[in-house]
This record gives structure tokens, C-alpha cells and sequence, in this order.
């Protein structure tokens, strides 16, 4: 039922204070409006486990652009996920505030990873679990299984490896104001940072 939500492991609020959450026990992304707290919406996925466009398994990171465009890391099918905004309604929140969105989930298109395998190669995934993009609109993937970032350019075919350390099942990634990447490193309990860009600061 939309009015829960199953075990997740990544949320993202967009900056009209949305909040979308990545149900890794659902197979889906819920999308809850500022200012309802009575169900989600579904955006990406159908409840089933699958590797069909339309559907995930156990997803986990979850990163929305500027467009509201939806980036999913559907770790697994070992694979990122994107699901461009389709069709769309008026919603009024409660607080007031009109907002564009999803009537369904459509389906997403692969950006990284092969679909259903798992391996080290450059355009390959294994177990990733987070993701965030740049303000050049590169994306970066938090590979697991490979104790790697990779950084994939718009309309790549492959990664690139931009840091690479023995980690213990990391969980989570975001940038810091000065172009780092910070990496919740759990298994080894700590936290690690990456310098892997210059970001213009606002």
C-alpha cells in the first residue's frame, strides 16, 4: 500500500522540499509531497522485483536532476536506472504550493551497468548502492562489490574510476560544499573523503 513504506536505505528532497524514498523491500520510489504524510506516490518501479524497464529490485540510491528526472541505482539488477518526468497533473500540497508530477511510472532507461550482471569491467556495476551528479551533469556511483566510485559522463558507455580503497560495504555518498566526495564507509565504521573535483562554490 502506498500509505507505508517498506525498508529503505536512501532518501532525496528536491528543493520544493519533496521527498522521494528509495523502498529497497518494495521495488519501488515513492514520491511524498511537501506537506502530505498520508501516502507516496509511485515514480520508478511496481512493487514486483524484476529487470524489465519499468521495474527494480531491491533499489537503493536514489538522486533527482533539475528537470526532476530520476536517477535510481537498482543495485539489484547491478545497474543505474533513469526515469525522465512523464505525465503530469497539478497537485496542491498542503502548504499550499503547486507542483508537477508523475500520474505513473513509465520506463526508466539504463544509464550504467549491464542489466542482471554483475563484474569490474569498466561498464559494469557490482552491488552499487549510491549516486549523486555534478554540476557538469556527471554522475557518480558508489560500486559496492568493487570498492569503487566510478564517474560516468552524460551518454557514456563506461565509467571511469575516480577513487578506489578497500571499503566494507559502503552505504552512502554526497558531495561537500568544496567538490569532495564523502563516503559513509559502514562496515569499517567511519567515514572517508575523496577529493575528486573542483566545484564552483555559490
Amino acid at each position: 500500500t502506498l500509505n507505508k513504506i517498506g525498508t529503505s536505505y536512501a532518501i532525496y528532497a528536491d528543493d520544493q522540499s519533496n521527498i522521494y524514498i528509495s523502498e529497497y523491500s518494495n521495488h519501488r520510489v515513492t514520491l511524498w509531497f511537501n506537506g502530505n504524510t498520508t501516502a507516496g506516490t509511485i515514480v520508478a518501479g511496481n512493487n514486483t522485483a524484476g529487470s524489465a524497464l519499468y521495474q527494480l529490485r531491491n533499489p537503493w540510491g536514489v538522486f533527482v536532476d533539475s528537470m526532476y528526472g530520476i536517477y535510481v541505482v537498482d543495485r539489484g539488477n547491478h545497474r543505474v536506472q533513469y526515469f525522465e518526468k512523464s505525465k503530469h497533473n497539478i497537485f496542491q500540497s498542503f502548504l499550499c504550493h503547486m507542483f508537477e508530477y508523475f500520474t505513473d511510472a513509465v520506463n526508466g532507461t539504463t544509464v550504467g551497468g549491464q542489466s542482471g550482471v554483475p563484474g569490474a569491467f569498466a561498464n559494469q556495476f557490482n552491488l552499487p548502492t549510491a549516486i549523486t551528479l555534478d554540476q557538469f551533469g556527471n554522475l557518480y556511483i558508489l560500486d559496492s562489490g568493487n570498492d569503487r566510485i566510478q564517474q560516468w559522463a552524460s551518454g557514456a558507455t563506461f565509467g571511469v574510476t575516480v577513487a578506489s580503497v578497500a571499503m566494507g560495504t559502503p552505504k552512502g555518498m554526497s558531495f561537500d560544499p568544496f567538490g569532495n566526495l564523502v563516503v559513509a564507509d559502514s562496515g569499517n565504521h567511519r567515514v572517508i573523503l575523496f577529493p575528486v573535483i573542483c566545484r564552483k562554490l555559490d
